[in-house]
């Protein structure tokens, strides 16, 4: 992303501000680049302080630093000293810009929420403070409380009483109001007797900040506690750090139960409809979604989940019907593939969470309420007892070391059929600085090897819990989960385990699109480029990309027909997802010096394939000279290895039968008839994308 890129950046969001998206790729790719150029996040907010609130511009900017905030987030707990450069950068702006005086209270009050949506402890300069040369005194402490109480109760009827958007919108504020007014309004809010204000000091008692959470614990304190506001509290202090707050908490329990504690009416029971879960990412990051209904309302409850880190979101998003729930559950299952999991599972899964890292998301609190867990506890499981309960373990254990050996064999076909076991790779700054430092491909994966030699353990927890989500699926793939993992910890060559050989192959790759002018991305127009590509590609010679396959699994023929099912995709598949899938199949032919111009042949074929989706004609006579049968095999790995660009609300009977019939011929060819029908769908199909854009 080069200066001029982050107009490029605001336009292109400009012109889809309809199209969620699209929106999300052009954010995902932009603030990546952000990310490698720090200056240019501090240039972006210069901008956002400059821009009149009324411009709609503002608010693609605030689209495109927030996701930059998370992206930078995101770098930090992944050990990347990237995520801390970005911030520094943006956060020396915002004083920059709080000196210079350029920085007006409704853009503090927007870049403060901004942080606050991201996790992260906002810059000072955001804090809005009286003026210096103010003459007026201070205002009486009776009506600061008025005041206060008054912007509450307004917050709450704005809200229709719902707990959890009042938290937030006082969260987004937090960061413009000075350390002890924040704590002044916690202690306020949450002594106030109307019940809700009850459920939102839950939330600031799970806040990251120690003051909040002592304010907040200050403010039961004044209170009279409820039974059912006790039988909460007493779930939720076992879910806070042993500090200041939770000392305080404990005795304001036992003050109760000795003065006798009020009844109150319980909430109506929640039915759960269904609960899914994704296995976990590279970073260990794990999705859960639930569907709930009480009466006529429906809502989908969701859980972040992140290896080391616990819980790291929860919330819960109220549907307007039926078919939102639906329409929700099946994004979550279509976009990760999502399985369908029992209570029992969410119940675990949430307690090795929170033995893992407290306090958890304050939304937790509400999930749990929902899905009646009110036992839930931190658990203290290590990746050992992981195992203990499962099934898979007893079926895995007693068999023989061949048998085993066939489970953990099993692994390399995990790629094909859970396709989040693509992100699986390493991404910290050691790895990088280590892959940095070797220019020849052996040492580089030798030193590759043996870093991954450090990080059994976590992988093989990753996998741990990969085979405790299989095992509640009734996915048959548990037991080479639950194999591979105790493989990983009983010592067995990394090498001998393929999974961890699509990792360390991964990891290279990911190590190769880093830099930003390497990693391609789709234009407007649907085409694709090589971002910051100087100059115009030069043109492929007669056989060239056959003479850089050579050696390897791959043809141009079947680069060919891969290439045009991702361009026909009634989803946009962008780049960074589908050309790992080729360099995998090409790193045996290729070193540093051709590495480049793989890429450029490989765009090239893609705006060709474009073009040819566009002329049933040509693409008839095309597919007559060349092996139809490669075309064939390719276009089929395109279409499965991406699944969830081909949505069933997106496809139709015809799509199903023509990608069906092209499975087919990557074994017995076409018939002379099969390739006029297959350029006429293939025609129709780019023609419905390009109405659709």
């Amino acid at each position: 992303m080069a200066e001029g890129q982050l107009d490029r950046a605001l336009r292109e969001l400009a012109g889809f501000r309809d199209d969620f998206d699209a929106r999300r790729d052009i954010l995902e790719r932009s603030s990546h680049a952000l990310l490698h150029r720090p200056a240019l996040g501090g240039q972006l907010v210069a901008r956002f302080c400059a821009t009149p609130e009324a411009d709609p511009v503002l608010e693609d900017m605030d689209d495109l630093l927030g996701a930059a905030l998370g992206a930078a987030r995101m770098a930090r707990e992944n050990r990347q000293k990237r995520g801390d450069a970005f911030l520094a950068a943006v956060e020396e702006a915002v004083d920059l810009a709080a000196r210079r005086g350029t920085l007006g209270s409704a853009h503090r009050m927007l870049l403060a929420r901004l942080w606050a949506r991201s996790g992260l402890s906002a810059p000072a300069a955001l804090e809005l403070t009286a003026e210096p040369d103010t003459a007026e005194p201070p205002p009486d402490r009776d009506d600061v409380d008025t005041m206060l109480e008054k912007l509450l109760d307004d917050l709450v009827h704005q809200a229709g009483g719902d707990a959890q958007s009042v938290h937030t919108a006082l969260a987004e504020t937090f960061p413009a109001m000075p350390e002890p007014m924040r704590e002044y309004v916690v202690a306020l809010a949450v002594s106030r007797p109307d019940p809700i204000y009850a459920r939102i000091g839950g939330y600031w008692l799970l806040d990251p900040e120690p003051a909040i959470r002592r304010a907040a614990a200050s403010g039961f304190a004044a209170r009279k506690i409820p039974a059912e506001t006790a039988a909460r509290l007493t779930v939720l202090r076992s879910w806070m750090p042993e500090d200041a707050a939770r000392v305080q908490l404990d005795r304001i329990l036992r003050d109760g139960l000795r003065q006798g504690l009020e009844p109150t009416a319980k909430d109506a029971a929640w039915t759960i409809h269904s609960i899914l879960a994704t296995l976990p990412d590279g970073g260990g990051a794990q999705s859960i979604g639930i569907a709930l209904q009480s009466g006529k309302r429906r809502s989908a409850a969701m859980v972040l989940l992140k290896q080391g880190q616990g819980v790291k979101d929860a919330y819960i998003a109220p549907c307007r019907s039926a078919r939102e729930q639906k329409t929700l559950m099946a994004q979550l299952s279509d976009e990760t593939g999502a399985l369908p999991v029992p209570l029992a599972y969410l119940a675990d899964a949430l307690s090795v969470a929170l033995g893992e890292r407290l306090p958890p998301a304050p939304g937790l609190l509400d999930v749990a309420a929902l899905c009646g867990l009110t036992e839930l506890r931190p658990g203290h499981a290590e990746t050992e007892e992981l195992f203990e309960g499962l099934a898979a373990t007893a079926r895995v254990a007693p068999m023989s070391a061949q048998k085993r050996g066939r489970l953990i064999n099993a692994s390399e076909e995990w790629w094909d059929r859970h396709e989040i076991v693509r992100s699986w790779f390493e991404e910290s700054d050691g790895v990088r600085e280590l892959l940095d430092q070797h220019r020849s491909p052996r040492a580089l994966e030798s030193a590759l090897w043996k870093w991954l030699e450090t990080r059994r353990g976590w992988w093989a927890r990753l996998i741990a819990r990969g085979a405790a989500m299989l095992e509640a699926a009734g996915h048959p793939d548990a037991d080479s989960f639950a194999a591979t993992a105790m493989a990983l910890l009983e010592g067995r060559d990394l090498k001998k385990i393929p999974v961890m050989a699509d990792i360390h192959e991964q990891t290279i790759e990911a190590w190769v699109f880093d830099d930003p002018d390497m990693v391609p991305d789709a234009t407007d127009s649907g085409c694709v480029e090589l971002a910051g590509e100087p100059e115009p590609t030069r043109p492929e010679r007669r056989g060239e990309l056959a003479k850089l396959l050579e050696g390897t699994s791959l043809t141009p023929d079947w680069v060919d027909g891969y290439l045009m099912a991702i361009v026909i995709a009634p989803k946009l598949i962008t780049p960074n997802r589908w050309l790992p899938i080729l360099l995998e199949g090409a790193m045996r032919g290729l070193e540093a010096s051709n590495l480049q111009r793989f890429l450029d042949l490989v765009m090239l074929r893609a705006n060709g394939a474009i073009t040819l989706a566009g002329d049933s004609t040509e693409f008839e006579r095309r597919l007559g000279e060349i092996d139809a049968r490669k075309w064939a095999a390719g276009f089929s790995k395109g279409c499965t290895s991406f699944k969830s660009s081909w949505p069933a609300r997106s496809t139709r009977p015809d799509d199903r039968a023509m990608q069906k019939l092209v499975a087919q011929a990557a074994e017995a060819g076409f018939a002379s008839s099969d390739l006029r029908t297959l350029g006429q769908w293939i025609a129709a199909r780019h023609a419905a994308n390009l109405r659709r854009a």
